[in-house]
């Protein structure tokens, strides 16, 4: 007889987080459902607070005792063809390959709990399913949005010939795999605002909190797995809903300032919805309280909108490729050059900032093209509230028309061929990746910077918070006064303000004394003195 499925480990297998502090939205809201269900579910990240993650999962195994283990697969990687700290070198590229460090998750597990099922999820395991199952050896996952097929999944487990009409479900049975038919969320639970998962709580002040309005897409850009993903029906939350779960967020989370819209884009597939969402924030005074950003075409996007953007204080994160209308057609952008120019210029008109987002070496381009290219950006120069953002080549994935154009030509590919193009690949035209940066480097006045590698200090400071983040906080506490000086100069107000918020002003005093005593033992108190201050602030709170 087979024991019921209550306990549910849900692991953020993510090594980017170390990088960039982006939580797991998708993972909290599939644990949020399961919990309403009446599982007992825990979200755990196994690359934190030590270096070794087996040594983490022991931890989180133990604390969990799960019946059934679910890994959310993020990305694949990050697209970007020439990160200077990435874990993957390649023939004229560099990048962060994140599917070798869930194998090794994988693999701890087998060890630890080689009984515990386990089901696979997640944007990158949406793209190529079967392929990544096979490549892990699991045999369960759920594509897409996870909420109700998990559910469904959980009832009739192991029993998988009652499996076969679960939608959004992919398995193996009798050798083979089953993959059920898609059927996107509709945003059921409309007025439903669920307090957000508090181990990452430090992300949500870093980097800011994640929120949907919709979900779809339906443009065909050639590298694009976002149609993929989503689908390329939309559908909308109520607009209420929306302001509802804003205000929530205000009234929850006092340090939170920075709101993201996790949407496909933003102003896709028209303004109505858009146009309507950011006057509701303005009418409610959250414009007031948070700073918006969200992921934008450049097309459509007109003068009203641009103002209520510009009132209600957005950040735009223009999608525009290429400035050559050759390289744009080819790869199937629903916009040219004109569009580009035209919302560029509505963003200098309205003070916008603006982040320009482009892709050298796409199918089309050519070192005429690139020059041109070129000539744009030095014409739209980086500076006060414009940015670039750069890669060259396009990252190929399973599905997209890049992929197909690849296996038709064979050529300008760079990287591994493999099943489900799970390795890196990339396309990129008219030199490799490497060749291409310098050539457009050697021409550019300003070059992009990429974001380090986790380093110690990150490494300390991630594991600092998560700790606090737990309420483990003779643990925080302990790990804190172990740390470097830079590394705690980073962290304590966060700790601080966990420890005292919780009532534990004893460990808030020694955190604050130990720091003080290290600062003092260093003899840097002119380029601490700003800290030095801070600290006596916040011990005078305790006396």
């Amino acid at each position: 007889m087979n024991t019921p499925i209550r306990r549910i480990l849900l692991l953020y297998a993510d090594t980017y987080y170390l990088v960039n502090q982006v939580y797991p939205f998708g993972l909290d809201v599939l644990a949020h459902h399961l919990r309403r269900r009446g599982y007992t579910v825990v979200v755990g990240y196994p690359f934190l607070e030590h270096r070794d993650p087996e040594t983490n999962l022991k931890e989180i195994i133990d604390g969990s005792r799960p019946d059934l283990i679910g890994i959310g697969i993020r990305n694949l990687d990050t697209a970007f063809s020439l990160e200077p700290f990435g874990d993957y070198d390649g023939a004229d590229f560099r990048t962060f390959f994140f599917l070798p460090h869930v194998q090794e998750i994988v693999g701890i597990i087998r060890n630890l709990l080689p009984q515990v099922p386990l089901i696979l999820g997640g944007g990158a395991f949406s793209i190529a399913p079967v392929s990544i199952m096979k490549q892990l050896g699991i045999e369960f996952g759920i594509i897409g949005e996870g909420e109700s097929a998990f559910a469904q999944f959980l009832e009739v487990f192991p029993n998988k010939e009652r499996m076969t009409g679960i939608a959004n479900l992919a398995f193996e049975i009798h050798g083979n795999y089953h993959v059920s038919a898609r059927r996107p969320s509709r945003f059921a639970d409309q007025g439903e605002i669920f307090k957000r998962e508090e181990t990452f709580n430090y992300a949500f002040e870093t980097s800011g909190i994640p929120i949907r309005t919709k979900r779809g897409c339906n443009r065909t850009c050639s590298y694009c797995v976002e149609p993929l993903i989503e689908g390329r029906r939309f559908f909308f939350k109520n607009q209420e809903a929306v302001i509802q779960e804003l205000k929530f967020i205000s009234d929850t989370y006092d340090h939170v300032r920075n709101i993201f819209i996790a949407d496909a884009e933003f102003n896709i597939p028209d303004l109505s919805h858009g146009r309507t969402l950011v006057r509701n924030i303005i009418a409610a005074g959250l414009h007031e309280r948070f700073r918006f950003s969200s992921q934008f075409l450049p097309k459509p996007f007109d003068e009203e909108f641009a103002e209520l953007l510009s009132r209600a204080g957005f950040s735009v994160v223009l999608t525009c490729d290429s400035f050559s209308d050759e390289v744009l057609e080819k790869n199937l952008a629903p916009f040219r050059k004109a569009d580009i120019e035209n919302t560029l210029a509505l963003c200098s008109k309205f003070s916008l900032d603006c982040t320009i987002c482009l892709i050298f070496g796409l199918p089309g381009e050519t070192h005429n093209t690139v020059e041109y290219t070129l000539q744009k950006m030095r014409q739209y120069p980086m500076e006060g509230l414009r940015h670039y953002e750069y890669t060259m080549g396009g990252r190929i994935y399973s599905g997209t028309y890049l992929s197909r154009l690849a296996e038709k030509t064979g050529r300008h590919l760079y990287g591994e061929a493999s099943e489900g193009y799970l390795k890196p690949l990339y396309y990129c035209s008219p030199q490799s990746p490497l060749k291409l940066k310098t050539y457009v480097e050697d021409r550019l006045p300003f070059a992009m910077a990429y974001k380090p590698v986790a380093n110690d200090m990150s490494r300390q400071i991630l594991g600092t918070a998560y700790l606090a983040d737990q309420k483990r906080w003779d643990a925080a506490a302990g790990m804190f006064c172990e740390i470097d000086l830079a590394a705690k100069s980073a962290i304590y107000d966060y700790l601080f303000r966990k420890l005292s918020d919780s009532g534990r002003n004893t460990p808030a005093k020694i955190i604050s004394n130990h720091f003080l005593n290290h600062i003092l033992e260093s003899g840097q108190q002119e380029q601490y003195r700003e800290q030095i201050l801070l600290i006596q602030f916040y011990s005078s709170l305790l006396s």
